[in-house]
């Protein structure tokens, strides 16, 4: 009994370890320990960088915030040293506008003009217009189209004229509101306008013959002008304007030629 009761003892001293390891720890992970330590690290290097002050040399004057990008906050880091230039030193360079052949305001003109025109076409404006390729008559709503035949015909001698050639539309504008105006309180019914055909313009386009009917229609002239139309071959053709009056103040009559 006595052997029997050491060797027992004898098992159970042989059966401890110095380092016995945890209890229910199951499967054996050496690297979970690690993975720990670089979570750690990691989050303290997120909270020093919301902690980092902006360079004092930034030219931006701000460091990366909390909403900066990667690509943002690369970027400051880059050019945190950059020195920014004297005033001395530095040179305003011309801004590029790009080739410009007429000024900004004639440019907006002549789609005020097209835009005008589109509209007397359409009907929206109390003036009807009639377009063919060089010639153009307009006529207020309500005229007897008999009238309108008669000043394409070239039925009514024009009693006074007024040419154009050589003007700019700005002095253009100015004569033909002058002579129509005057014509008009001289009792005159109908009178020739002489434009040009456009044919030693820029482009050889008939800007003056555009913006005439833009004119014609439109204040102060509207109020004085019935109806227009192109010019007979030897009043000037497609380079002149027929233009009937109202009745003003004077008592110049309508007269047509002879037959």
């Amino acid at each position: 009994m006595g052997k029997r009761k050491k060797a027992s003892q004898s098992g159970r001293a042989f059966r401890s370890h110095p380092h016995p390891r945890p209890k229910n720890t199951g499967f054996y992970t050496p690297f979970q320990e690690l993975d720990q330590q670089i979570a750690k690290v990691r989050k303290g290097q997120k909270k020093a960088r919301r902690r980092v002050p902006p360079p004092p040399d930034s030219p931006t004057g701000r460091g990366p915030g909390p909403d900066t990008g990667p690509d943002e906050e690369l970027f400051l880091r880059e050019v945190s040293d950059v020195i920014p230039l004297s005033p001395e030193d530095r040179s305003r360079v011309p801004r590029f506008r790009g080739p410009c052949d007429f000024p900004r305001f004639a440019e907006a003109e002549d789609w005020e003009v097209l835009r005008h025109l589109g509209e007397l076409v359409r009907g929206e404006c109390r003036f009807e217009l009639t377009l063919s390729d060089e010639y153009m008559d307009g006529a207020v709503v309500g005229l007897p189209p008999s009238i309108l035949k008669g000043l394409r015909n070239g039925d009514f001698s024009y009693q006074d004229h007024v040419d154009l050639h050589g003007l700019n539309r700005h002095e253009a504008r100015e004569s033909v509101v002058r002579f129509l105006q005057e014509s008009h309180a001289r009792g005159l019914r109908c009178v020739l306008v002489i434009c040009g055909r456009g044919l030693n313009s820029k482009g050889k386009e008939p800007v003056l013959k555009r913006v005439l009917v833009q004119w014609f229609t439109q204040a102060p002239l509207k109020r004085l002008v019935l109806a227009f139309a192109s010019a007979r071959t030897w009043d000037g053709g497609a380079g002149a304007f027929y233009v009937l009056l109202r009745r003003g103040q004077g008592k110049a009559p309508v007269r047509s030629p002879a037959l």
